[in-house]
């Protein structure tokens, strides 16, 4: 899955690439269910190269609540600019700003589109992944799943040194208490 940077002819070229499921490792994240279709724009500018486009593919993805396997559509877009790593020469302490996070690095006139691919892919992920909009999850008690079947669990949390506080939200004044 590498991009041979010496095969480019022009100045900009488009790139469409179909990589199979096979193509690629299962990671304990997720595995991919589809293959990946990559489009993205080449373009030389000055001494790096600038890729934008996007990835489309469907990943099979564990939900955040319940646990149960489901899968979900993945559209990717992507705007990053690719510099040679010989010129990655560091200089101490610097601020960072918007440009450094869309660059990366390539070496031997190569850029390994399988790095990208998956960088992306994780990317793409939601913060919170979820198999349904209103999952209900699993019961803390007995991690019974709630989607499929209701469990008789007490869930209620009672901590003695709390005890004033659920007094004052039930109304009891200072009085009534003592």
């Amino acid at each position: 899955m590498l991009l041979d940077l010496k095969a480019l002819t022009g100045p900009r070229e488009h790139l469409e690439r179909t990589y199979p499921v096979s193509a690629f490792d299962a990671t304990g994240d997720f595995t991919i269910g589809a293959p990946v279709r990559l489009s993205c724009d080449v373009e030389k500018i000055r001494d790096c190269y600038r890729l934008v486009g996007g990835l489309v593919t469907r990943l099979c993805v564990s939900c955040s609540r319940c646990v149960e396997p489901c899968e979900m559509a993945l559209d990717v877009t992507f705007d990053l600019r690719y510099v040679e790593q010989a010129l990655n020469i560091g200089v101490g302490e610097a601020e960072i700003d918007d440009d450094d996070l869309s660059t990366a690095f390539y070496c031997d006139d190569q850029i390994d589109l399988g790095k990208l691919i998956r960088e992306q892919l994780y990317l793409g992920l939601p913060m919170k992944i979820l198999c349904q909009r209103h999952c209900r999850g699993l019961c803390v008690v007995c991690g019974a799943n709630l989607n499929v079947a209701g469990c008789k669990c007490s869930v209620e949390w009672r901590d003695p040194r709390l005890a004033a506080l659920k007094e004052l939200l039930a109304g009891k004044t200072v009085k009534e208490r003592e």
